[in-house]
């Protein structure tokens, strides 16, 4: 996991050159438009979508991992935890990772948070555990944009 912000994105030196160019495309064109709905990059290669949603009590979400997309998820109003490990999972509850590249696991060891407010993102390499939309206080609704970077571009 590696976070930042989108303000010092050009001083981030733990990412990998593709990923930062890709994000700086993307917060060029949250600037000319934010709506919701999803914006191609490169194809199904690179893309991002942007959503209203709602964070919930810890308990209520669930870990997740992908398998062909890095994650990068980028918040834009609200705040928002994020659970996290380093350790992959130690089983599987629902794979549907052929499907839409996620599956989902109540097993995750050593978890970890990080919070995010707007402007700051965070970034999951494929196979590392992580469990959007924690509240940080209380659920509140947030906005944010979703990343998908495939593997294969890094």
């Amino acid at each position: 996991m590696i976070k930042g912000n989108l303000n010092s994105i050009d001083n981030h030196r733990y990412l990998d050159e593709k990923i930062i160019d890709i994000i700086k495309v993307v917060k060029k064109r949250l600037v000319e438009n934010d709506d919701c709905g999803h914006y191609s990059i490169i194809g199904d290669k690179a893309f991002f979508f942007v959503v209203d949603d709602h964070t919930q009590l810890l308990a209520e979400r669930r870990c997740e991992i992908h398998k062909r997309y890095i994650d990068v998820q980028i918040l834009l109003a609200g705040h928002e935890c994020f659970g996290y490990s380093l350790e992959p999972f130690l089983s599987i509850s629902e794979d549907c990772l052929l499907e839409k590249d996620v599956a989902f696991s109540e097993d995750i060891v050593d978890e970890k948070f990080t919070c995010l407010q707007a402007g700051d993102f965070v970034v999951f390499d494929t196979l590392q555990p992580h469990r959007p939309l924690v509240a940080v206080d209380n659920p509140m609704p947030v906005k944010k944009a979703v990343v998908k970077i495939d593997k294969s571009l890094i």
